[in-house]
């Protein structure tokens, strides 16, 4: 059994996504509207994360951790979350990346299945900022180390 339990995605419209929805009645709620908050069961409790500036936000295989493309509290700068399944942030993942070799400052943008089949892993989207150009990063969520680099055409 997987800690984190009935995981829901709340649009910005009120409608919910549940963890059992098929993409067709995802589609039956309307047009996309933006995710603004997350909750799910853990130990009995219902924990909630919120993003006024909307979020991406996915459970990692092993259903210890989620990870969660959103905001600061300003709303200014993206970041990206691991959090426990008692809602606690375990880390926040850096916009500057270990790219062939070389430090590149960027952004998160969505995420991927990750290339390395191993739990606790998960696969996301790096948009290095110099060049535009896009790579997969395969993260560890239990300790946030890359484990793998690829590029994206």
């Amino acid at each position: 059994m997987t800690a984190i339990q009935k995981f829901k995605e709340i649009r910005q419209d009120g409608n919910v996504i549940d963890e059992s929805m098929t993409v067709e009645e995802i589609f039956s709620l309307g047009s996309p509207r933006i995710i603004i908050e997350i909750r799910w069961i853990y130990q009995s409790k219902l924990i909630t994360v919120f993003d006024a500036f909307g979020m991406l936000a996915k459970v990692v295989c092993g259903g210890e951790f989620i990870v969660v493309n959103g905001h600061s509290e300003s709303g200014e700068d993206r970041e990206l979350l691991v959090i426990n399944a008692d809602g606690t942030r375990r880390f926040k993942l850096s916009n500057i990346q270990m790219i062939n070799g070389k430090s590149e400052l960027g952004e998160f943008r969505w995420f991927e299945a990750p290339r390395v089949d191993a739990i606790n892993v998960f696969g996301v989207v790096f948009n290095r900022a110099s060049d535009n150009s896009m790579f997969q990063l395969d993260v560890d969520a239990k300790n946030g180390n890359v484990i793998g680099v690829y590029s994206v055409r």
